[in-house]
């Protein structure tokens, strides 16, 4: 589909998502690539950098699907300090003065705690986030000084690995780092993977450092920087080959009609969705509606 697909970018740091994916669309129209929708799959807070899935023009409609993916982040913990935002960038909370004796202790247990993450569980999320409570974001109403029942805003997660990638130093100003790489599900919070870590070894806790290298089936090795997009060194991946989760048909003529016309449509499979393709292009995701009658749910024409 002519001028639409995914862009992988390589996000900086001390830039928000949406501001960065503003300046692409900038870059590309300036450029003569006529951009009229834009989006991303997953937000950045502005401290972080690496990977974000743009979207582009039909592609858009992908996000809902897009955004299911798993994600894999490499995160530099700070122990000794706390901060509203559960990052370095937001109000200082708390302050512990770390020594060898705590170093000693967090080597000792750190891979044990790391561990105890793994699989299901409930988090909270970070109270400076884009979650929305009554039609609001949270975020908004954190600077705005608003009491925020953030235990409401629980969620299941999943952190399917996560390991240690470099051993806690004591650093010069009395805290604790130390790097980890993580696998978790979508929704997951690492600023809030960071307090929770914090709080297990009866320390404050913050990300002071947080880079996203994969989504999905998409890795930070095949992303470009802003730059590269300006002079033209950069491609778009087709839509169906980032559908990886769900089987594809191709759509004969007869059935293509049907689609763009948002018919129901016969399919001899057993799966709830499939995705319709049509001279090598995504042409639609359809969803199980009664036997072997599929119904539309996304359609690009």
């Amino acid at each position: 589909m002519r001028n639409s697909g995914i862009l992988l970018l390589k996000k900086d740091k001390d830039i928000s998502s949406n501001s960065i994916i503003n300046k692409v669309k900038w870059t590309l129209n300036n450029n003569g690539f006529k951009v009229d929708k834009i989006g991303h799959c997953g937000t950045l807070d502005p401290n972080a950098t690496g990977l974000l899935v743009v979207l582009i023009n039909q592609a858009t409609k992908l996000s809902d699907f897009l955004l299911l993916e798993d994600k894999t982040y490499i995160a530099n913990i700070l122990l000794g300090k706390s901060y509203d935002t559960y990052d370095v960038c937001g109000k200082l909370e708390e302050e512990k003065l770390l020594n060898e004796k705590d170093l000693e202790y967090v080597n000792n247990n750190i891979e044990h705690i790391l561990k105890s993450f793994l699989g299901t569980s409930m988090q909270i999320p970070p109270i400076y986030s884009s979650i929305k409570m009554n039609g609001r974001k949270l975020y908004e109403m954190a600077r705005n000084n608003e009491e925020i029942d953030i235990e409401a805003k629980k969620r299941e997660i999943n952190i399917y690995d996560i390991k240690l990638l470099s051993k806690p130093i004591l650093n010069e100003d009395n805290t604790i780092t130390f790097d980890i790489k993580c696998h978790v599900s979508k929704g997951t919070y690492i600023r809030s993977l960071a307090f929770d870590i914090g709080k297990k070894l009866n320390m404050p806790s913050c990300i002071k450092e947080l880079e996203r290298c994969n989504s999905g089936c998409f890795d930070i090795e095949d992303a470009y920087t802003l730059e590269d997009i300006r002079i033209g060194n950069y491609h778009l991946i087709n839509m169906l080959k980032c559908i990886k989760n769900m089987p594809i048909i191709n759509a004969d003529n007869e059935m293509y009609n049907d689609i763009i016309n948002g018919r129901k449509i016969k399919i001899n499979s057993k799966d709830e969705i499939v995705a319709i393709a049509y001279e090598n292009d995504l042409a639609a995701i359809y969803e199980h509606d009664t036997k072997d009658i599929f119904k539309a749910k996304r359609v690009w024409k």
